[in-house]
């Protein structure tokens, strides 16, 4: 017969006894410790949500980052538990998977310009048609966003769009980074459907 090495029974260890089997790269100890946190990567994801991800997308970031923070934690600290640290790496890679998406799919600022000043070409104004059709489209898009879009989400877009960051809207609006993120959301959705 083989001899064969046995694993552990890694079902008893704590947290952070697997996060040391981890960081030496035993993969059985990582299998346990997926185990035990697939419900909360999952309740986590649940309160995310990012332009081409879906919720496995999501389930497959928070195994990373649970990984991540296996390998980072320290029981020598004794600051927190494995499982508050988990969860803020957890959410911390989420948020981190908004932001790029959102890079991704917003318009770089530097070619921003304010809707109130955008002006029709001259090449444009030769065909009164043309120039007709363009500033009923125009007057069509504003009264669209201002019919459409909360209050917030006009403000939020108006400061977004001059190049303002999440945290100087946010602090201009006296609200969290995360509700000038989920109105851009909302913004970006409701102009998708338009």
């Amino acid at each position: 017969m083989e001899n064969q090495k046995l694993q552990p029974d890694f079902s008893t260890c704590s947290d952070a006894e697997l996060s040391f089997e981890i960081k030496k790269g035993n993969q059985a100890a990582f299998e346990e410790i997926t185990n035990r946190y697939r419900g909360l990567i999952s309740t986590i994801a649940l309160n995310y949500s990012a332009v081409g991800f879906d919720q496995s997308d999501f389930m497959q970031e928070g195994l990373i980052a649970l990984l991540s923070a296996c390998k980072a934690f320290s029981a020598d600290e004794k600051k927190a538990s494995f499982k508050n640290f988990a969860a803020v790496c957890i959410s911390n890679r989420f948020l981190s998977v908004i932001r790029k998406a959102n890079a991704k799919s917003t318009i770089p600022t530097d070619k921003l310009v304010p809707i109130e000043d955008i002006e029709i070409s001259d090449h444009n104004r030769q065909n009164p048609e043309t120039l007709l059709m363009e500033q009923e489209s125009s007057n069509d898009f504003r009264a669209f966003l201002k019919n459409k879009l909360s209050h917030l989400e006009q403000n939020v877009l108006k400061l977004y769009l001059s190049g303002f960051s999440y945290t100087e809207i946010a602090k201009k609006l006296s609200v969290s980074s995360k509700s000038v993120d989920n109105a851009l959301v909302r913004i970006r959705r409701k102009i998708a459907e338009q």
